[in-house]
């Protein structure tokens, strides 16, 4: 069962109704200049026409029209998605994307496939929330730069809120490197495909190999101590004065491993935001803070971060050359750093890998709010484990699915 599914409801998102919103607050906003910015992003759309059907048979559909977007009843659209009042109210208040309804198998594509809903979801964003499309951003800051937790914090903090991502170097000592390595390598031995707690993927020879996990910190008492060390804490108070970790939602404590020969499978992650699947409403913002325990160059996959990208939304995971995207080149001990709804990504390794494949370990840190919506036990990602540990890449899952 998903996340949103029996997470406590609280006060700022209480129900919407369907009718009520579409004659009432949804127009507001269009006029407030939604409506013509969503109408901007919609010009470079593959579809002019989106509808709503309800499994209760009521139906909506947005069309873009001379005058920005218009409202009108029916599903008279290229795109029809068909699902419950109740995951409509989860995808207006953000609780749900497109893959996350798709993952989820809470939304049926009745005209149209997920491909065009993933197209057209930027103008609904525009619409529902007047959030901006990115379409690519002149640094104000030295995007080459790194920093060091004796640097001053304001300046890392403006950093971060502009470009959304930040490299620490030198936080851990090769003494503590060592330790956290060998703690990785032991829960990753005792790993299996079913635990539902490890991800895995198919290599080049056929193997099945685990690709990251989650939770290390319920097994292993140095990973706990992460949680509250002082390093982590001040660099997790960046994003926000109320901002703390709570790893007993989420994936806790987790480590990704990034492997060759990857051929099935989602270890290689795409350009992606850690809201892709939905919560951004209670997730963001939130500080991902990665431990560097290997090298981190372009022959092992290193991070690649799309800069300002942190308050937009992207069509179809798209970064065009151009675009200011930034590789960052880490030593073991050092700490990137991200906000979850910055875009970035891992792409396969190019060279020869290091031994064991290059190991990330995140801590990530929440507002207040994260505690009080998600249950103990859960996240978002839960949704992915289809397959035994296998966590299979959104075209994988389409494909399965048809």
């Amino acid at each position: 069962m998903a996340v949103v599914d029996h997470a406590p409801r609280l006060p700022q998102f209480d129900n919407l109704d369907f009718d009520d919103f579409h004659a009432e607050e949804l127009p507001r906003r269009l006029a407030a200049g939604n409506g013509e910015l969503a109408a901007d992003i919609a010009a470079g759309a593959l579809i002019k026409s989106f509808a709503w059907r309800l499994t209760d048979g009521r139906s909506v559909t947005y069309t873009v029209g001379d005058y920005g977007i218009e409202i009108r009843p029916g599903d008279d659209a290229e795109l029809v998605v068909e699902v419950s009042e109740q995951n409509w109210f989860n995808y207006v208040a953000e609780l749900w994307t497109w893959v996350g309804l798709m993952y989820a198998e809470a939304a049926e594509m009745v005209r149209g496939d997920f491909g065009l809903f993933e197209d057209f979801e930027p103008v609904l964003l525009a619409m529902y929330h007047g959030r901006p499309l990115y379409e690519g951003w002149e640094p104000t800051v030295d995007l080459s730069r790194s920093f060091t937790l004796e640097d001053d914090h304001e300046e890392m903090s403006r950093f971060l809120d502009e470009a959304g991502f930040l490299h620490i170097r030198g936080v851990f000592s090769a003494e503590e490197i060592e330790a956290l390595r060998a703690e990785v390598e032991r829960q990753r031995s005792e790993a299996t495909p079913d635990d539902h707690r490890s991800w895995w993927a198919t290599n080049a020879d056929g193997d099945e190999v685990c690709c990251r996990v989650t939770h290390m910190d319920d097994r292993s008492k140095l990973m706990l101590g992460l949680i509250g060390d002082r390093r982590l804490d001040a660099i997790g108070a960046l994003g926000g004065d109320d901002f703390a970790a709570y790893p007993e939602r989420g994936d806790g404590v987790s480590v990704v491993i990034k492997l060759p020969s990857i051929v099935e499978g989602l270890a290689d992650l795409p350009w992606h935001r850690d809201c892709g699947t939905g919560g951004h409403s209670i997730t963001c913002p939130a500080v991902s803070i990665g431990i560097q325990l290997d090298e981190c160059t372009e022959a092992n996959g290193q991070l690649h971060y799309l800069a300002g990208s942190n308050k937009s939304s992207n069509r179809a995971r798209e970064v065009r050359d151009g675009w200011p995207t930034v590789a960052i080149s880490a030593s073991p001990g050092d700490v990137t750093v991200h906000y979850g709804h910055t875009m970035h990504g891992a792409p396969p390794p190019t060279g020869a890998p290091v031994s064991g494949g290059r190991r990330t370990i995140y801590v990530g840190y929440h507002k207040p709010i994260w505690a009080e919506f998600i249950p103990p036990g859960q996240g978002y990602n839960d949704i992915l484990f289809k397959d035994g540990g296998r966590i299979l890449s959104p075209e994988e899952f389409q494909e399965q699915s048809s």
